[in-house]
């Protein structure tokens, strides 16, 4: 048991590790080949450093682990908000987080609500009525879920391109004398040594949760996820280390989009049918409480209150005690089951 202990926490340091310079390399390619402010911090760097949760998910679907994969996913976009308000707590001014965002983070956070709804309503849906329809045993759930992934991508793109983040993007990377071919190596072997560091946590985890009768989704939505969305957390802790308040934000909502889509990639690796018809209703809560705190920062964007406690925005605050609710809530449901 303390050998698989052991080994998860190093696969954990390992993604911790590549993908920091990942989401590094990652910045410098988009910078170097001009894609822009929202390729590289929605686009590039929420997909690079969201490499974690697609290896692993993908993983526990072919391991036959469904919970784990669709866990990894919700819970992934818990943890990331919940980092929004580790910001906050960082963040240098004596005003909330909020007021040093821009409105445009609102569009990128409604669309992470609606692909969590649209996930969360097919559960409902398989769970109650046993309806499902599947193309090669592939939900098509899961083909609307990276239908409207694309759709938003492509919207919040065209966006971005007329309402510009305030931050000025040249300052937001001190690492830019980086060369575009040393950039492009270290992606790829960064993003290597994620994939072999992915398919071992997502091992590890199942036997974790076979060895200590905890449920799968518990293992799957809170400790699989919080490890996968390390990436994430250390990102947005550089970012907010140089001021780049808008990349934090612009990193960790794209990764919300794009950890949806996981579910159509972990869909296509599970052989027993539509993958979000296999998966207990347990999801709903991650799903809501996901949906829960994107909506308590929307509301903090458009508010923009300038009151704080303990140096933290209300919203932030609201932020930690759902996702400390939610944690109690899975942790309490995944023992009795």
């Amino acid at each position: 048991m303390a050998n698989i202990w052991l080994e998860f926490i190093i696969m954990a340091l390992l993604i911790i590790v590549s993908g920091t310079y990942l989401s590094r390399y990652g910045d410098v390619i988009a910078e170097r080949t001009g894609l822009g402010h929202a390729i590289i911090g929605v686009v590039l760097v929420a997909m690079a450093t969201s490499l974690p949760e697609l290896v692993t998910s993908s993983t526990a679907a072919i391991l036959g682990s469904p919970n784990i994969a669709i866990g990894n996913a919700f819970g992934s976009n818990t943890f990331n908000l919940l980092i929004l308000a580790i910001v906050d707590v960082m963040h240098n001014n004596k005003l909330p987080l909020s007021l040093s965002l821009n409105y445009s983070h609102v569009m990128t956070g409604s669309w992470g609500i609606l692909l969590s709804a649209i996930a969360a309503i097919s559960i409902v849906i398989a769970n109650f009525t046993g309806f499902s329809i599947s193309i090669f045993s592939v939900g098509i759930d899961s083909f609307i879920i990276l239908i409207t992934y694309f759709i938003a991508m492509f919207l919040i793109f065209r966006f971005e391109k007329k309402n510009p983040l305030d931050d000025n993007k040249k300052s937001e990377i001190p690492y830019l004398d980086i060369s575009l071919k040393k950039a492009s190596l270290g992606f790829f072997v960064c993003a290597a040594i994620i994939v072999y560091a992915g398919v071992r946590l997502a091992v590890t985890g199942d036997k974790i949760a076979t060895l200590t009768g905890i449920d799968q989704t518990f293992i799957g939505s809170i400790l699989v996820a919080a490890a996968t969305s390390l990436p994430e957390l250390v990102t947005a802790i550089s970012a907010v280390r140089i001021k780049a308040y808008n990349m934090a934000a612009g990193n960790v909502l794209g990764s919300n989009i794009f950890n949806m889509s996981i579910i159509f990639f972990a869909d296509l690796f599970y052989r027993d049918g539509a993958i979000l018809s296999s998966v207990k209703m347990l999801h709903l809560i991650t799903a809501s409480i996901g949906i829960i705190m994107s909506s308590i920062f929307i509301i903090g964007l458009f508010y923009k209150s300038k009151k704080t406690v303990f140096g933290m925005g209300w919203d932030s605050i609201m932020v930690f005690g759902v996702y400390l609710l939610g944690f109690y809530l899975l942790f309490t449901l995944g023992i009795s089951i």
